[in-house]
C-alpha cells in the first residue's frame, strides 16, 4: 500500500517551487504501471529505496536515476513501473523555477530525464545524503528549502517572463501570448525566445499542455463530472477539441486513458495543477 503527501513551499520560494511530494509504502503484488502524458512541470526526484522504472512495450524496464531531473514533456512517454519498497521525494517546480534556481536552459531538459548530478553538479550529493538520513516529510522539506534559499543568493529578483509563466500555470493556460508579452514589456518574439529558454517549450504549446492537465486533474478529483462540462469550463471549443488534445498528449481517447489511472490514485498528483496541490 502506498501513501502520497503533498505540501506547499514557504512564501519566499513559491515563485520557484510549486509543491513538494512524498510517496512511501510497498507494492508487493503486480507492479503498478503509471501512464505519462505530456506534462508541464519540471521535477527533481530522490529515490531512497527501490527505484521507479520506465517501460516501453515489450522492451526490458530501465531504472530511473536515483536522483533525477525531469524536464517538461511535450508528448506521451513510456509509463513508470512501480514495485517493491518505495520512498520517493519530489520537488515540483514552477514553470521557470528550475531555470531560475540552477541557471540551466530548459531546452536542454525538455522531453528527457537526466541523472541530477550531471545537471546540477556535485553540490546535490550532500543534499541527497542528508535527505536519505531522515524520513519525516516536513523535515525533508525544511532541509530542501534551506538549500534552495542558499542557491538563490543574489538572484532572487523578479523576472517578468518567470512571473508570466507562473501566472499561466496558475490560470490553467488561459493567458494569450501577446498579452503576456505586453505585460512583460517585451515584444512577442523576445518574450517567446526568453520563455523557451526558461520553460523549455514555446508558450502557446505549453498553454495547451497546461490546459489539458488541468482538465485531467479536475476529472480525477471529481469523476462524476462529465468531460464535456469540464472541457467547456477550460475554454475548449467543444468536447472533440479536448479529445484531439487528449490523443495528441496521451495517444488515447479520454475514457481509455482515465481507465489506466484508476488503479493508482496515489499518483494522481502527477497531473495536479493550478494554485495548490491536490493533497496536503
Amino acid at each position: 500500500m502506498l501513501e502520497t503527501k503533498m505540501a506547499r513551499p514557504n512564501e519566499s520560494l513559491r515563485p520557484y517551487v510549486w509543491a513538494y511530494g512524498m510517496t512511501t509504502g510497498r507494492v508487493d503484488s503486480a507492479p503498478l504501471v503509471i501512464p505519462l502524458p505530456a506534462r508541464p512541470k519540471q521535477l527533481l526526484t530522490f529515490s531512497f529505496a527501490d527505484r521507479y522504472c520506465t517501460s516501453r512495450g515489450s522492451a526490458p524496464t530501465v531504472a530511473t536515476p536515483r536522483v533525477a531531473v525531469v524536464g517538461p514533456q511535450s508528448c506521451a512517454h513510456p509509463g513508470l513501473v512501480i514495485s517493491g519498497c518505495i520512498d520517493h521525494f519530489t520537488v515540483h517546480f514552477q514553470p521557470s523555477g528550475f531555470n531560475r534556481l540552477f541557471r540551466v536552459p530548459m531546452t536542454h531538459l525538455t522531453d528527457s530525464v537526466h541523472e541530477a548530478h550531471g545537471v546540477t553538479g556535485s553540490m546535490i550529493s550532500a543534499l541527497e545524503q542528508r535527505l536519505g538520513e531522515i524520513a519525516d516529510f516536513a523535515a525533508r522539506i525544511q532541509l530542501v528549502e534551506a538549500w534552495f534559499s542558499r542557491l538563490l543568493g543574489n538572484f532572487a529578483h523578479r523576472d517578468p517572463v518567470a512571473i508570466a509563466a507562473n501566472r499561466l500555470f496558475a490560470t490553467h493556460g488561459t493567458q494569450r501570448v501577446s498579452a503576456m508579452a505586453q505585460a512583460s514589456g517585451l515584444s512577442t518574439r523576445q518574450f517567446e525566445r526568453r520563455f523557451l529558454i526558461q520553460v523549455g517549450l514555446p508558450p502557446k504549446f505549453y498553454s495547451r499542455i497546461i490546459r489539458f492537465n488541468a482538465v485531467l486533474n479536475d476529472k480525477l478529483r471529481d469523476p462524476n463530472r462529465t468531460w464535456s462540462h469540464i472541457s467547456h469550463e477550460y475554454a475548449y471549443y467543444d468536447q472533440m477539441h479536448f479529445v484531439r488534445d487528449c490523443r495528441d498528449f496521451t495517444g488515447q481517447a479520454p475514457t481509455g486513458f482515465l481507465a489506466r489511472l484508476d488503479a493508482a490514485p496515489e499518483f494522481h498528483t502527477f497531473y495536479a495543477s493550478g494554485d495548490s496541490p491536490s493533497r496536503d
